[in-house]
């Protein structure tokens, strides 16, 4: 049975999953027996990713808030003394936290498909450092995708929002103009942008789009049911 992705999509649930990463790495060390600097690094890594999308990120949003309530108010009130802005001071590191480069997920990932292919690896060492996804009872037969548009250069252009449901990747049909179907590309990360100029650029223009599952044999599976959407000049 395939499974789910074991990296929380939502938001608030990130900051606990790295937490948990940087707390059980350590203990789990003493069945996988990995280089003790490179596990120092990504329990670095993860307790900095808490912190980010934790406590910073909290922090984040809520003085946002009030700077736009900020703006609003010396933008629109009425009064005699000059306006003060906000100022916002983050919150700091807690203790044994330090700053990393970009790109920590990325390495946090590639480290755990590291660990998947070491002989001491087990599912219960999986489960303590929840890096097994649940299982997808549901059958995906075909990829699920959305449609919005934005404005690019000069026109409007598209965005399709895809959901690969374990597989490697998505290939993208798109057909306009009563034309036919052309093969946009293979897409491994969602979104796909789809910023072709427009067949004539002083009518709107109705794109059909289609979608496939794709893996490393190449394209498989059926095609998913057509949307459609007009893109502006």
């Amino acid at each position: 049975m395939r499974r789910k992705p074991y990296f929380p999509s939502r938001i608030a649930e990130r900051g606990p999953w790295f937490g948990n990463f940087g707390t059980q790495l350590p203990l789990a060390n003493a069945l996988l027996d990995q280089d003790p600097a490179v596990v120092a690094a990504r329990v670095a890594d993860a307790k900095y990713c808490e912190f980010a999308c934790g406590a910073w990120l909290t922090w984040a949003r809520e003085n946002g808030t009030q700077a736009t309530a900020a703006i609003d108010e010396l933008l629109d009130e009425a009064g005699d003394v000059p306006y003060a802005l906000p100022v916002f001071t983050p919150p700091a590191l807690p203790a044994g936290v330090v700053a990393v480069p970009p790109g920590a997920l990325r390495r946090i990932q590639d480290f755990v498909a590291m660990l998947k292919r070491s002989p001491q690896y087990t599912d219960v060492i999986g489960q303590q450092l929840k890096i097994i996804g649940d299982e997808d009872a549901a059958e995906h037969l075909v990829p699920e995708f959305t449609l919005e548009t934005e404005r690019g250069g000069g026109c409007e252009c598209v965005k399709v929002r895809f959901k690969k449901h374990g597989h490697k990747g998505v290939v993208v049909f798109c057909r306009r103009g009563n034309g036919d179907w052309e093969m946009l590309g293979i897409d491994l990360v969602s979104p796909y942008d789809d910023e072709r100029p427009m067949l004539n650029p002083l009518q709107p223009e109705v794109r059909e789009y289609r979608l496939q599952f794709y893996d490393d044999d190449g394209p498989n599976g059926s095609f998913s049911p057509v949307q459609r959407v007009t893109v502006s000049p």
